[in-house]
């Protein structure tokens, strides 16, 4: 018995632990935000880089935005709602509204070219914070790793 209540309050420690550092869904939407804003943003800048810089890290903004909403957000509403589809994609309605406005502000707090190394920081926090798909994890790291070399050239 002795071994079984330990065992159990250990599932239970470990099971706490893991999802006290799940990001929540605010931390992830804002993490969509930044990734869209950069996407956006560093259009207005093309004309200084290379294409095929551009190109890398377009692929691996987009990759990060993709699995962040498909593979990160929309579960978790869903799951957060109970499996009700519905539910999940009226909150999915709040939470597309809450980005643009965020896009909005960032668009009129940033209307100058800010430094590419601390947009690549601020992304590079939020992946921190997600475990993603091999193919997509080395997409993002090539962007991030371009955004670096842009930010020096």
């Amino acid at each position: 018995m002795y071994k079984y209540l330990l065992f159990v309050f250990g599932l239970l420690s470990a099971s706490l632990s893991w999802s006290a550092k799940a990001p929540s869904i605010n931390e992830l939407n804002s993490c969509l935000a930044l990734v869209d804003f950069v996407d956006i943003k560093l259009d207005e800048f093309a004309d200084h880089y290379s294409s095929n810089d551009m190109f890398v890290v377009h692929k691996g903004l987009s990759a990060y935005s993709q699995f962040l909403q498909h593979e990160m957000i929309t579960p978790k509403l869903v799951s957060m709602y109970g499996g009700n589809h519905t539910q999940a994609k009226l909150m999915q309605t709040l939470f597309d509204r809450q980005r643009k406005s965020f896009l909005q502000n960032l668009n009129d707090r940033y209307s100058e070219q800010k430094l590419l190394t601390e947009y690549a920081a601020s992304i590079n926090d939020c992946r921190a914070k997600t475990r993603m798909k091999a193919d997509t994890a080395k997409a993002l790291d090539s962007a991030i790793t371009a955004m670096i070399r842009m930010a020096r050239a």
